[in-house]
């Protein structure tokens, strides 16, 4: 009797493929695992295999126990698609030890069943049944009825190939009502009980049931399930001698068959459907096709196995470059440990050095602190003293100034006084010179004239001029060094300004006209280069 496991293996595997989330680290890693098994549903096992181990190399390093888990599984699922049982076995049991010291129950569960799937495979009956009772025990504990029911299948389908029907069915019973709400897994479970049934010699309720699953078992998917039931039914049909329909049925699974693995059974079946017809020379012919498939199968897989161990080679080799880059990092490591503890030394080192010489600091600051204390207890009596001195410098510089400004007061009201002298000196001329009858006088004009003279050579603004060199020591001397192309007339009128006298106050002195007073003073701007924004008054009063 043969019947598929196929779905069992790839439900668990999808199941094993299911991420959660994680560090960004994590997942870079869950991605080489997610694209392995990408590429071990593709059958690019070799690909696969190399990013399973560089994923189970990585978790292994950073101690991610469900990185390393599904990276050991899908790698033990990789070799079981290539029919490498022993090899697969070996990474399954590593799974299995990762998932009972670390992980959850469902992880447990999966990679038990898994074993489970592959002893059953290899007709290793007993540990099959082992396998998958440990898996269901544990999914008794668990809420997904779900689970439990496709767990006690599986244990039914062994004990169907163990001839224990009886116990077999108490499981089918179980399962039936726990996945009805999975159709593909029910069909399953109805299959097992279909089977169950013959091994029990009910073969008319095993017809019925086979030929109710027989329309549902359509699509590339089910081939494999549905020449299990073709096969189910042919050998209903010879243990109720309708070795026609018996035939019939066999010759169907010989054309559904797609593969060699199951041609062993379906030329089985027809030799004995022919030797049921009496036609011993096609039975004969089908018995030969059975012992031909059989040494087929057995190239296949020698040939597998030489495939596997290439592959297997190739990733030792994998394996072995991913080692040295890791003993590499790891010196690297090392080295790096190295630097890090040496450097904390010498910072320690440093800390060190640094704390004494702030103690030595601190009692180098607190003798300098008493020193600093005597130095200014001596500098405020010095100070005190400079500022009695200065006290009294200031008060002198203050008496000074004082008969500077009462000096400069008394040469500016003479200043006026001459400006308001000349002025009227300048009316009594012009009102003379005016007038009809001194006109006549020719003697009368003359002393006017001499008169007009006398304002312009007047001594006691030569006086005036003593006096304010007197009171304003050098002013006089800056200004032409400064100014070394100014006239004495420029001279005179920069003084007049220095003095704070009006336009008006400066043309009596000088006996010229207001405007001319205005003129000149922009000349003398001119020739001391001042720019047109810049004020006269307030670089003479700088000088």
């Amino acid at each position: 009797m043969v019947f598929s496991v196929r779905y069992i293996v790839i439900f668990f595997l999808l199941i094993s493929s299911s991420s959660i989330s994680q560090t960004v680290e994590q997942k870079e890693c869950d991605a080489l695992i997610e694209k392995g098994i990408e590429l071990m549903f593709s059958k690019k096992h070799v690909q696969s295999l190399e990013l399973l181990v560089k994923a189970a190399s990585i978790a292994e390093e950073n101690r991610w126990p469900k990185q390393k888990f599904r990276a050991l599984l899908n790698s033990g699922s990789n070799y079981y698609l290539m029919s490498d049982f022993g090899e697969a076995l070996d990474y399954y049991l590593k799974a299995y030890e990762i998932a009972i010291e670390e992980l959850e129950t469902k992880d447990e569960l999966t990679v038990l069943n898994n074993i489970g799937i592959l002893y059953f495979q290899e007709s290793n009956l007993a540990k099959a049944k082992e396998y998958f009772g440990k898996a269901y025990a544990l999914s008794l504990d668990g809420e997904n009825n779900s689970k439990r029911g496709y767990y006690a299948i599986n244990l039914a389908l062994v004990l169907n190939k163990m001839q224990q029907p009886e116990e077999a069915s108490k499981y089918i019973q179980e399962a039936l009502p726990l996945v009805k709400e999975q159709p593909e897994v029910e069909i399953m479970a109805r299959m097992a009980r279909a089977e169950n049934l013959f091994i029990r010699r009910k073969f008319s309720e095993a017809k019925e049931l086979s030929r109710i699953l027989l329309p549902q078992l359509k699509g590339e998917a089910n081939a494999d399930n549905r020449v299990f039931i073709l096969l189910l039914l042919s050998q209903i049909l010879q243990k109720e001698n309708n070795f026609s329909a018996a035939l019939q049925y066999a010759e169907m699974a010989r054309k559904g068959t797609k593969g060699i693995e199951h041609s062993e059974d379906v030329y089985e079946a027809l030799s004995k459907a022919y030797m049921s017809l009496k036609d011993y020379h096609l039975a004969l012919r089908y018995k030969d096709s059975v012992l031909i498939a059989r040494d087929s199968l057995h190239q296949i897989r020698n040939n597998a196995l030489y495939e596997n161990n290439k592959i297997k080679f190739e990733l030792q080799s994998y394996a072995h470059e991913l080692n040295e880059s890791r003993l590499l990092l790891q010196k690297e490591r090392r080295f790096f440990y190295s630097i890090t503890a040496f450097a904390s030394l010498l910072f320690l080192l440093l800390i060190w050095i640094f704390r004494n010489y702030l103690i030595r600091h601190k009692q180098r600051k607190k003798i300098t602190e008493l020193e600093l204390d005597q130095e200014k207890t001596k500098r405020l009596v010095v100070e005190k003293q400079m500022r009695e001195q200065e006290a009294v410098v200031k008060l002198e510089q203050e008496r000074l100034r004082n008969e500077l400004d009462i000096k400069n007061r008394k040469l500016t009201s003479k200043a006026l006084y001459l400006s308001g002298r000349n002025e009227l000196i300048e009316e009594i001329v012009e009102t003379l010179t005016a007038n009809p009858q001194i006109k006549e006088q020719p003697e009368m004009l003359v002393q006017i004239k001499a008169l007009s003279k006398h304002l312009k050579k007047n001594p006691q603004l030569e006086s005036f001029f003593s006096h304010f060199e007197e009171v304003n020591p050098g002013f006089t001397s800056r200004l032409l060094k400064l100014n070394p192309h100014l006239t004495q007339q420029d001279v005179r009128f920069i003084i007049y300004l220095y003095m704070n006298l009006g336009n008006n106050e400066i043309a009596s002195l000088l006996n010229i006209s207001p405007q001319s007073c205005r003129k000149r003073k922009e000349r003398i701007a001119k020739k001391l280069n001042l720019p047109n924004d810049a004020s006269l008054a307030a670089y003479i009063a700088n000088i």
